[in-house]
C-alpha cells in the first residue's frame, strides 16, 4: 500500500523538520557529550577506541566512567590502574572515586572504602566532601565495613596490625565527619582506647539487663577432657564427660559441638538456649560459624584420620595405660629416622592423652616440640584449659585464616569459661529476652559479632530484604547465615532476570561445603540460571546432581526439567518428574496443580494414549475450573479429542463453556470455528430422541 503525505499533514510535519534542525545546529556539545546526553555507553565507548593519540588523564577517567556505565567495572578498574597519582587534586579526586566505584561495583566493598577514604583528602570542602559520600549512599555500607574490618584487626596479632589500625582511624574519622551518628564516636572512641566501655548507653545499663550462665572449674575441667578425648577421635568417650555437667544449656552446647564436629550437622533443635534466653549461645549455631571448618577433618582430629599406619598407632596406644601409652610413644620418639612432621604429631599426642585424663599441672618439659597453632582446634580448646597460653600462639601463620579462626576460638573458649570477653562484647552465655535483643545489639554492644549475627538472622526471618542480605552476605561470608543471604540475593536476582548478578552471588558460595539444604537450593539456582540463559543440558545435568541427593526438590525445577523433557520428545521422563510434583507436594497452588495436570495430559496425548489423556484434561476443568486459562486449553484439547472420534455432541459442549468463559477473543473465535466444523460434519439436526432402541 502507497502512503501519500497530505498537504495538511506536510506543514506540521516541515515545519517540526525545521525547528528541530535549528535545535540541533545551535548545539555546541561535540558528539562525545552529546552521546553522554543520551546515555548511549557502546556508541561512546566506540568513539573512544578510535582515537589515536594518547588520551588524556582526564579522558581516560571519562572512558572509565563509560565502562561503569555499560556494567564493566572490571575494564574501568583496569583504565584507572593506568594513570599515576595526578598532580590536579580536583582530577586525582575524580580517579580514586571512580576507582571506589569500581570496586564498589565487583563487589570488593573494602577496597572501595579504602578508594574511597583517599578521595576525602583530596576534598578541603567538607559540605562538599558530605554531598559526594551522601549521594552515593555509602552510610550502611562505610559502617559495615568498618565493623569487618575491626572484627579482623581483632584476629590480627602480626607485624600489620598498626597499620590497620591507621586505616580504622581513618575510616572511623570520616564516618564521624560525614555522619557523626554515636556509631561513629564509639568506633573512634574503641580505636583510639580513649575508653574502655564501649557501650553506647553504658555498661551499668548492660549489666542491669542481662544475666549470664555461671560455669565451674569442673565444668571447664569436663570440657577440656572431653575436646582432648574428641581430638582423638574417641566421640563417645568424649560425650559421655560432656554428660557430667549438670548445667543443661551448657551441657547441651558441648555435646551439640561434639555432634558437629563428628556428623557435620548442626543441632536440630535449639529450644534449651531459646527458652532460657541465651541469644549468643543460639546465633552461634543458627549462624553456624563452624561451617567453614566442617568439611576438613584435620581442623578436628589428630593426625591424617585417613592414613591406615596412623590409625592404627594411635588405636593401639589408646588401649593401654597412661604410663604405657606415654613409655611406647618416647620410644617411637627415640628413634632418629623420624620426620620433623611425625615428631611434632607424637609430641601432640602425648599432650592430647595427658589432657584427656585431667590428672592436673603437667610438667612443662612435655610442651617442648608442641606447635600450638598446628594442634587440632579440638586440642587447642583443651590446651588453653591447662595451659593458659597466650591465645595469640593458636592463630595459624596464614593471616587470611586467621579471620575465620580467631573469632571461632574466641567464641568457643568464652563457651566454656576460659576465656574473658572484652568490653566490646556481651558475654557468651548472656541471657536476654527476645525483645531486648535489637537494643542489646544496636545500643549496648553494637560491636558484638555473634549479637549482630543474632539481631540481623531475626530481622531477616522476620522480613526478608535485600538490603538486609546483601549486608548479612558481606559481613558474615561463610557461615550458614551468610550463604542464606546468597542465596537469597540469587533467586531475587533470578526473579528480575538479571542474570550476571545472579551469578555473581551464585559463584561467592563454596557449594562444596554446603548442608544438604543449601546445596539442594543452590543446585536448585544453578539449574534456575542455566535455563534461562538458553543452556538447558547443563541444567539438565545440574537437575541429576540435585535428583541424587535423594531429597524433595522444588516443584518448580522438576516442572522445568518435565518441559525440557517433553522438548525433547521425550515424554516417559516427562511423566515421571510431573508425578514425582504431586506426589511430593502437597501444598502446591491450584494454579500449578492445574498446569502439571495439563502437561501430563499433553505428553499421554502425544503418544497417543488418548484416554489417559482425556482423563487427565477433564479432571482439571473439573477440579480446578478457577485457573482459567488451563482449564479452557484442556477443555479445548478434549473437545479435538471427542470431534476426532466423532463424538460431536460432548465436543460441542465443551467448546460451548470455552466460548461463554473464554478471556481472549482469540480464544472465542478459536472454539467458534471448532463448533461450526462440528456442526457441518454433523447435519442437519436430529428431531428424534438422542439414543435410539433396537425393538
Amino acid at each position: 500500500m502507497n502512503f501519500k503525505i497530505t498537504g495538511i499533514l506536510l506543514v506540521p510535519l516541515l515545519a517540526w523538520s525545521l525547528t528541530s534542525s535549528v535545535a540541533l545546529a545551535k548545539s555546541s556539545d561535540s558528539f562525545e557529550d552529546w552521546l553522554k546526553k543520551y546515555e548511549a555507553w557502546d556508541v561512546l565507548e566506540n568513539e573512544y577506541a578510535t582515537h589515536t593519540e594518547p588520551l588524556s588523564p582526564v579522558s581516560i577517567l571519562q572512558r572509565a566512567k563509560t565502562y561503569l556505565n555499560l556494567k564493566s567495572p572490571e575494564k574501568a578498574l583496569d583504565l584507572i590502574n593506568t594513570l599515576p597519582t595526578l598532580s590536579d587534586n580536583a582530577t586525582e579526586f575524580e580517579r580514586l572515586w571512580t576507582g571506589g566505584q569500581a570496586n564498589r561495583a565487583l563487589g570488593r566493598l573494602p577496597q572501595s572504602v579504602l578508594w574511597y577514604s583517599q578521595a576525602a583528602s583530596y576534598v578541603q570542602n567538607k559540605q562538599e566532601l558530605i554531598k559526594y559520600f551522601k549521594d552515593a549512599k555509602l552510610a550502611t555500607t562505610w559502617g559495615d565495613v568498618w565493623l569487618k574490618l575491626y572484627w579482623a584487626y581483632l584476629s590480627n596479632y602480626t607485624i600489620s596490625r598498626s597499620s590497620q589500625e591507621k586505616v580504622l582511624s581513618q575510616i572511623a574519622q570520616i564516618g564521624s565527619d560525614i555522619w557523626g551518628t554515636d556509631f561513629w564516636k564509639l568506633a573512634q572512641s574503641v580505636v583510639s582506647k580513649k575508653i574502655k566501655n564501649s557501650s553506647l548507653l553504658g555498661k551499668t545499663s548492660a549489666k542491669e539487663s542481662t544475666v549470664t550462665l555461671t560455669i565451674t572449674q569442673e565444668d571447664k575441667l569436663a570440657i577440656s577432657q572431653a575436646m582432648a578425648l574428641l581430638s582423638l577421635e574417641k566421640v563417645n568417650d568424649s560425650k559421655e564427660k560432656i554428660q557430667t555437667i549438670s548445667n543443661s544449656p551448657l551441657r547441651s552446647f558441648w555435646v551439640s559441638f561434639i555432634d558437629y564436629v563428628a556428623q557435620g550437622q548442626v543441632p536440630k533443635g535449639l529450644s534449651t538456649f531459646q527458652d532460657g534466653g541465651f541469644i549468643k549461645a543460639s546465633a552461634f549455631w543458627e549462624g553456624n560459624i563452624l561451617a567453614p571448618f566442617v568439611h576438613n577433618k584435620n581442623n578436628w582430629f589428630l593426625g591424617n584420620s585417613n592414613s591406615a599406619t596412623w590409625t592404627q598407632f594411635r588405636n593401639k596406644v589408646l588401649v593401654m595405660s597412661l604410663e604405657d601409652a606415654q613409655k611406647t610413644i618416647d620410644n617411637e620418639l627415640g628413634s632418629m629416622l623420624l620426620s620433623t612432621e611425625t615428631r611434632i604429631l607424637l609430641r601432640h599426642f602425648k599432650l592430647a592423652l595427658l589432657l584427656a585424663t585431667g590428672t592436673g599441672p603437667l610438667d612443662p618439659s612435655l610442651l617442648d616440640g608442641v606447635v600450638q597453632n598446628q594442634l587440632p582446634l579440638t586440642l587447642q580448646l583443651a590446651d588453653m584449659r591447662l595451659l593458659k597460653k597466650d591465645f595469640t600462639e593458636s592463630y595459624p601463620q596464614d593471616s587470611l585464616q586467621n579471620l575465620q579462626t580467631a573469632p571461632l576460638l574466641f567464641a568457643l573458649s568464652q563457651a566454656a569459661g576460659e576465656l574473658d570477653h572484652s568490653d566490646e562484647e556481651a558475654p557468651f552465655w548472656i541471657s536476654s529476652q527476645d525483645e531486648k535483643l535489637e537494643i542489646l545489639a544496636n545500643k549496648i554492644y553494637p560491636l558484638d559479632r555473634l549479637l549482630t549475627l543474632a539481631n540481623w538472622k531475626a530481622q531477616f526471618k522476620k522480613k526478608p530484604t535485600s538490603e538486609l542480605a546483601k549486608r548479612g552476605a558481606f559481613l558474615f561470608e561463610k557461615t550458614t547465615f551468610g550463604t542464606q543471604c546468597l542465596l537469597y540475593l540469587t533467586h531475587q536476582s533470578l526473579q528480575a532476570k538479571d542474570l550476571q548478578l545472579a551469578a555473581f552471588y551464585l559463584n561467592k558460595i563454596n557449594h562444596t561445603e554446603l548442608p544438604t539444604s543449601q546445596r539442594i537450593d543452590w543446585l536448585n539456582a544453578k539449574a534456575t540460571l542455566e535455563f534461562d540463559s538458553g543452556r538447558n543440558e547443563a541444567a539438565l545435568e545440574t537437575f541429576n546432581q540435585m535428583d541424587k541427593l535423594n531429597a524433595p526438590l522444588p516443584a518448580m525445577i522438576r516442572l522445568r526439567v518435565a518441559l525440557l523433557y517433553q522438548q525433547q520428545r521425550d515424554f516417559s521422563s516427562a511423566k515421571k518428574q510431573l508425578l514425582v510434583i504431586q506426589t511430593e507436594n502437597k501444598d502446591l497452588s491450584t494454579e500449578l496443580k492445574a498446569e502439571i495436570l495439563f502437561w501430563l495430559g499433553e505428553g499421554e496425548q502425544a503418544v497417543k494414549h488418548t484416554e489417559s489423556a482425556l482423563k487427565y484434561y477433564l479432571t482439571l476443568a473439573w477440579k480446578y475450573p478457577q485457573e482459567n486459562i488451563w482449564a479452557l486449553t484442556a477443555m479445548y484439547r478434549a473437545s479435538l479429542i471427542y470431534e476426532k472420534r466423532g463424538n460431536y455432541p460432548t465436543a460441542k459442549r465443551l467448546l460451548t463453556t470455552v466460548v461463554k468463559n473464554a478471556g481472549r477473543k482469540s480464544q472465542r473465535e478459536a472454539a467458534k470455528a471448532r463448533i461450526d466444523a462440528i456442526n457441518n460434519k454433523m447435519g442437519p439436526p436430529n428431531k428424534t430422541q438422542d439414543f435410539q432402541f433396537p425393538f
